[in-house]
């Protein structure tokens, strides 16, 4: 019912910014009593009652030296523009070139060789990388199995060139893997496999990885439930062994920004209807300067 809750303007002014900005639980009861007849809500802790603890971690790194000038260029370059027109209420905001922007921004945090399409420049390092390989190093010497979701099919190349420089067996899934059944029963069943590559949109969802009790999210979605139906992979019925679950944020970025924002809105989203909760379009101006700020 378009409409229903008035323009996203109102709904801000009515129920996000009182309900986000000042815990108003009255605010919060209306609005749940508003769109009660069009929701079914089932928590997965009430329905599946019998599955192991899920601990989540964030996991901070900093950005490399190179990643520094690199990340600063860009905003210097493309940022300052975007940012005066979303200063001016007159103009509409670029939805598109903002999130070419921050999307160049949030690979050069993944690493420098993203936006370089694959060249490695001397002191072409990453600090997320890097957090990466401990981790990684930590699980392996444990023994455990470890899921691990990127959205950039490039990221998932570099995680394998370095898997195979060390001889860890990994298997991948992507949107173009055939056979998904045969690469999952092998990640499942081969117990010299520890390592499980998924791209978020192809490995995130209508699979089993219960085999794992590591879960790795490399960089961060717009979308919380989008993280956490990918989560559910590893955490879900046929699970007999609690799980530990990273989310790696690169400080003093849009990353660390994107991550306070997406707390803040599941806060108001989590009480109110399913995970679905944050879509770009939803950022105000303000909160998009914010992202394009460094």
């Amino acid at each position: 019912m378009p409409g229903y809750l008035g323009s996203i303007q109102d709904f801000r002014l009515r129920y996000e910014n009182p309900i986000t900005k000042y815990q108003d639980d009255e605010k919060r009861q209306v609005l749940k009593r508003i769109i009660h007849p069009f929701k079914l809500r089932r928590l997965k802790k009430d329905v599946l009652t019998e599955l192991p603890p899920k601990t989540e971690e964030k996991r901070y790194c900093t950005l490399a030296p190179i990643q520094i000038i690199m990340y600063r260029d860009l905003i210097k370059e493309q940022g300052s523009k975007l940012i005066m027109k979303l200063r001016d209420e007159s103009k509409p905001v670029e939805y598109i070139h903002i999130f070419a922007l921050l999307t160049k921004l949030k690979r050069l945090c993944n690493h420098p060789k993203l936006i370089l399409n694959g060249r490695t420049p001397k002191g072409a390092t990453s600090g997320k990388f890097e957090l990466f390989k401990e981790i990684m190093e930590e699980t392996l010497e444990a023994g455990e199995k470890v899921v691990i979701f990127s959205q950039y099919l490039e990221m998932l190349d570099i995680m394998g060139n370095w898997l195979h420089e060390i001889g860890a067996k990994y298997e991948t899934l992507r949107g173009n893997t055939r056979d998904r059944g045969k690469v999952i029963a092998r990640f499942q069943n081969n117990p010299d496999c520890n390592v499980f590559l998924g791209s978020l949109m192809a490995g995130g969802l209508g699979i089993d990885l219960t085999a794992a009790s590591v879960v790795i999210h490399y960089d961060r979605w717009w979308n919380a439930a989008r993280e956490d139906q990918a989560t559910d992979r590893v955490h879900r019925i046929g699970q007999n062994r609690g799980v530990q679950v990273f989310k790696l944020i690169t400080k003093g970025t849009l990353e660390e920004k994107i991550d306070a924002m997406i707390t803040a809105k599941a806060t108001l989203m989590d009480s109110i209807v399913e995970s679905d909760d944050v879509v770009f379009k939803a950022f105000s101006r303000k909160e998009l300067i914010e992202l394009l700020t460094f």
